[in-house]
C-alpha cells in the first residue's frame, strides 16, 4: 500500500501494441523497463515521454521522503468504450491493491484526459501532468512530423483519408465536365464527414471495417455478403446519380437520387446485416438482434423511398394516399420488427 500514487495513462494502449507488455505494471523498476522497450520501439513515441515523465515525478517525491508507487495503465487501440472499460478495470485493481490516499495523474495529451472522470471517481486527485513534447521550428521537424502522419493509422485516419476523399469527389466531377458541381460535392462530403464524426458513426464504419478484414482472413462465408454490399452500394449510387444528373432544380436532382437508389442502398444495409449475422454465429453470439436491424433498415428505406416520391409528383392524383400508405407499410414492418425483438 502506498499513500500516494504516480499514474501514467497510455489510452491506445501503445505499450501493449508496440511491445506486447501487459498492464497494469507497477512499479519504478518495471516502469522504466517498459518506458525503455517502448522508446526503442518507436522513438516518436509520446507515450513513453509519459511514461518516463511519471517516473521523474515519482523519484522526486521518494527523494522528499513520501510514500508512493508508480503504476502504468493502459486501454485498447481501438479508442473509445473498449480502451475506457479495460482502463476502468485497471484502476480498480490500482484501488484494490495500493488504496492510496491521493493520485497524480500523467497523460500525453488531451486524448488521454478523456478518461479522467474514470480517476476522479474512484480516487482523490492532487494533479494532473500533461507531458509536450518540445519540437524545434525547423524544416526536418515538419519533415517528421509529416512522416508521422502518413505512418500512424490514427492519425491518418483523421487527416489524409478526408482530405482524399475531397480530392477524390472534385476529379469525378471534373471528369463528367461539371467542375462547378466540385465545389457542392466537396461542401456536401464534409458536412456529411463532420455530422458522421460528432455522432461517432465513423467508429461504427471502422468496426465494420474491421469485421470485413476479419471475415477475409478467416475466409468466413460473410465476405460474400459484404461483397455483395458494397457492389449493391455502388449500383444503387450510379443509379441515383443517373437519375438527378438532368434536373435543373437542386430539389428535384436529390429526390430522384434518392428515390433511385434507396431500395438498392436497403438492399446494401440488409446484406451488411446477413453478414453480421454469419459472424455473431460463426463466434457463439446471439443472432437475433441482426433480425431486427433488418426490419428496421425496410422500413426507414421504405418512408425514405416514399418522402422522395412524394417530392417528385406531389401533383399526382393520390400522391398523399399514397404516400401515406407507404408510411403505414414502414410502420407496420417496424412493428414486426418490435415484437419479433419482444418475443426473442
Amino acid at each position: 500500500m502506498a499513500k500516494k500514487v504516480v499514474i501514467a495513462i497510455d489510452r491506445d494502449d501503445d505499450l501493449g501494441v508496440k511491445t506486447g507488455i501487459a498492464s497494469p505494471v507497477v512499479g519504478r523498476e518495471n516502469v522504466l523497463e517498459s518506458a525503455t522497450r517502448l522508446i526503442l520501439a518507436d522513438p516518436e513515441d509520446s507515450d513513453a515521454n509519459a511514461m518516463f515523465s511519471a517516473i521523474k515525478i515519482y523519484d522526486e517525491l521518494v527523494e522528499r521522503g513520501e510514500d508512493c508507487e508508480i503504476v502504468v495503465v493502459t486501454g485498447d487501440k481501438n479508442v473509445g468504450k473498449v480502451s475506457d472499460n479495460k482502463i476502468a478495470e485497471q484502476l480498480d485493481i490500482v484501488q484494490m491493491k495500493l488504496n492510496p490516499e491521493s493520485v497524480i495523474i500523467v497523460t500525453d495529451g488531451s486524448e488521454d484526459e478523456f478518461v479522467l472522470p474514470l480517476v476522479y471517481s474512484r480516487f482523490k486527485v492532487n494533479a494532473l501532468h500533461r507531458v509536450v513534447i518540445k519540437q524545434s521550428k525547423t524544416l526536418e521537424s515538419t519533415y517528421f512530423l509529416l512522416k508521422r502522419m502518413f505512418n500512424e493509422p490514427k492519425i491518418a485516419r483523421a487527416t489524409l483519408a478526408p482530405i482524399g476523399f475531397i480530392f477524390l469527389v472534385y476529379s469525378v466531377f471534373l471528369l463528367l465536365q461539371h467542375p462547378e458541381w466540385g465545389v457542392g460535392g466537396i461542401i456536401l462530403f464534409l458536412g456529411l464527414y463532420f455530422v458522421l464524426k460528432a455522432y461517432g458513426v465513423d467508429k461504427v464504419l471502422e468496426d465494420l471495417m474491421g469485421a470485413v478484414k476479419k471475415s477475409v482472413s478467416e475466409g468466413r462465408i460473410s465476405f460474400i455478403f459484404y461483397l455483395g454490399s458494397g457492389i449493391l452500394l455502388l449500383v444503387g449510387i450510379s443509379l441515383g446519380f443517373n437519375a438527378s444528373i438532368l434536373q435543373t432544380q437542386p430539389y428535384l436532382a436529390i429526390a430522384n437520387f434518392v428515390f433511385y437508389s434507396i431500395g438498392w442502398i436497403t438492399l446494401s444495409a440488409i446484406a451488411v446485416v446477413i453478414a453480421r449475422a454469419i459472424d455473431a454465429f460463426s463466434e457463439g453470439r446471439k443472432v437475433g438482434k441482426y433480425f431486427t436491424f433488418a426490419f428496421i433498415a425496410v422500413s426507414i428505406g421504405l418512408i425514405i423511398w416514399g418522402t422522395s416520391g412524394y417530392m417528385i409528383n406531389p401533383e399526382l392524383r393520390d400522391a398523399v394516399y399514397r404516400f401515406a400508405a407507404v408510411v403505414f407499410a414502414a410502420l407496420f414492418v417496424s412493428a414486426i420488427g418490435l415484437l419479433f425483438t419482444r418475443k426473442r
